[in-house]
This record gives structure tokens, C-alpha cells and sequence, in this order.
């Protein structure tokens, strides 16, 4: 099985960056992201240890893949490779960044009963993939940044068992992950979950009877779509839309009903509450969405 290791990253969302791996489609593959937290120690961290937390594994390249394409992207599976992450807080940060005097960064255990703070509480080990997105179509983009290419979502359903789909705007797709974590909540509260480096397992291939334009994640259970914005408000109402527009093409409905559907069995969840541009998701039950 191939491997994009953790000695050949990139810390920006770009057709331009030469990929590290180039894989077969239905080829299975791994991906390597690094303890990109270790040294950083806050906004006044030096150049290096910003660079080294921009970092994100890829790209990885997809042959026979083509502009117009939508990438169905299988997380078959996600293994720890180190026994510890980080958690950090930073003033200012977050919808609790205004309590922070002064920025902590905390080692956590990862063990195989959870996540340990402290050597008091344990913390359910949730391995989740923070980012993950192709090539823009307009690049460079920051390692941080979101939008219809995918990028940093915040979901946290990104994990073992999803599946992401993501439109396709450069040859080979040009696939990127990284801001990993072992555990986090919905909204990142501090703008940092349990960062830690992580493994992750993919099959890729082209959906042929599902075309999106900006991207979908499923899981056993539900279909979700994701927005961005300056405001969660803006961000949720990008969310929204894109789950009716989906509804509207996978159902043969209309817009109103669609809008009746949503209101009426669909969640709106936070994403990325640490800071602008925001990320909200909506899900909605997959036995009432065919994708």
C-alpha cells in the first residue's frame, strides 16, 4: 500500500504543489499527518513553529481524475501513531477566548480507553480529520481556509466510516488533509481540540451518478453539507442552502419543499466556532436522502 509520508507536506491548498503520492482510482492509500503542535507556543510562537502548524499531509495526486469530476473519498480507516496530543487556549480566541489571560498549552494522554487531561478526566478518543480538500480553483489558499473546494470544515463526522465528496477542479484532484485530532467538540470552543498526528486510510474513486459543487460528507446515518462565513449566522445560511439545493436535485422537489423538509428533520450544527470565517453544518437523516 502507498503512503504520502509526514516528511513530504504542504501548507496551502494549491494546484501548483507537486504531489507527494499519485494513486490509481479505487487504489487504497495512506496518509501521514505529523505532531504539527509540538512546537508552537502561541501567537508569539516563532517562524518556524507557525509554519510547522500550517502543515497539512499531500497532495495527493489521482490519476484519470478531471475538472468537473466529484471525488467520492472513503475514510476506510484513521490509527494514532503517537501516545499523546496537545490542547491549547489563546486569549481572545474563541467564544471563550475573552476568560484566557494568557496562552496554556496542555499534553494529553491518548490511550486506548480515551483521551487523559491531567491524569483526572478521560475524554472519549473521537479520531476526527479537521481538513480535507482538493485544489481551489483559484490558489494559493491558506492550510486553514474553506470553501467549496472542502478545506478546514471543522466537522466532526470526518472520521472512519465517511465518506467526503468534493468537486473537482484541477487534474488529479490535487487531495490534501490535515488539522487532525483525537478528540473535538462541535465549535472548537478554544480554536484547538486534541491536535496530534494521525494515519489515515483512503479509497478514492469518481461518483458517477452524484455530481456536487460544494462539498457533501455522509456517514451510516446521516447527509451533511457545510457552510462558511464572517458570522455563524452566515455560515449556517450557506449550509442551508446547499442542503436544499441537494434536495431539490436528488428528490425532484422544489425549493419550498424542500426548505418545509429541512425545517422539519434536519440539524444545524456548529463547525468552527474559534474564530472568522465560521463553518456550520446540516444534517439530515440519510434514509430520507438517497447519496
Amino acid at each position: 500500500m502507498q503512503t504520502a509520508t509526514k516528511d513530504q507536506l504542504c501548507t496551502t491548498f494549491d494546484a501548483a504543489n507537486p504531489p507527494s503520492l499519485r494513486v490509481q482510482l479505487g487504489e487504497t492509500f495512506v496518509m501521514e499527518t505529523n505532531d504539527r503542535f509540538a512546537t508552537y507556543d502561541g501567537p508569539g510562537s516563532s517562524a518556524e513553529a507557525m509554519d510547522i502548524l500550517k502543515t497539512m499531509a499531500g497532495p495527493v495526486y489521482v490519476e484519470g481524475v478531471k475538472p468537473g469530476d466529484t471525488l467520492k473519498i472513503e475514510v476506510l480507516d484513521i490509527a494514532l501513531p503517537l501516545d499523546y496530543g496537545w490542547i491549547g487556549a489563546t486569549p481572545g480566541r474563541g467564544p471563550l477566548g475573552d476568560r484566557i489571560p494568557e496562552f496554556r498549552k496542555t499534553k494529553v494522554k491518548i490511550t486506548g480507553d480515551g483521551v487523559v487531561f491531567k491524569d483526572k478526566v478521560t475524554m472519549p478518543l473521537r479520531p476526527m480529520i479537521g481538513r480535507i480538500g482538493v485544489a481551489p480553483r483559484d490558489g494559493p489558499v491558506a492550510s486553514g481556509a474553506k470553501g467549496e473546494f472542502g478545506g478546514g470544515m471543522g466537522n466532526t463526522q470526518i472520521a472512519k466510516g465517511s465518506i467526503v465528496y468534493l468537486p473537482v477542479f484541477h487534474d488529479g484532484g490535487l487531495i490534501s488533509i490535515g488539522d487532525c485530532h483525537a478528540a473535538m467538540g462541535d465549535g472548537e470552543a478554544t480554536a484547538s481540540a486534541v491536535e496530534c498526528a494521525l494515519d489515515a486510510t483512503f479509497r478514492v474513486t469518481i461518483a458517477d451518478d452524484f455530481q456536487v459543487t460544494r462539498p457533501v460528507v455522509t456517514t451510516d446515518t446521516e447527509v451533511m453539507t457545510t457552510g462558511e462565513g464572517p458570522t455563524m449566522e452566515e455560515a449556517a445560511k450557506v449550509a442551508l442552502n446547499a442542503m436544499a439545493d441537494l434536495m431539490v436535485d436528488r428528490l425532484g422537489i422544489d425549493y419550498t419543499d424542500a426548505a418545509m423538509l429541512i425545517a422539519s428533520a434536519a440539524d444545524v450544527r456548529t463547525g468552527l466556532a474559534g474564530h472568522p470565517p465560521n463553518t456550520m453544518r446540516v444534517a439530515i437523516p440519510r434514509s430520507m436522502l438517497s447519496v
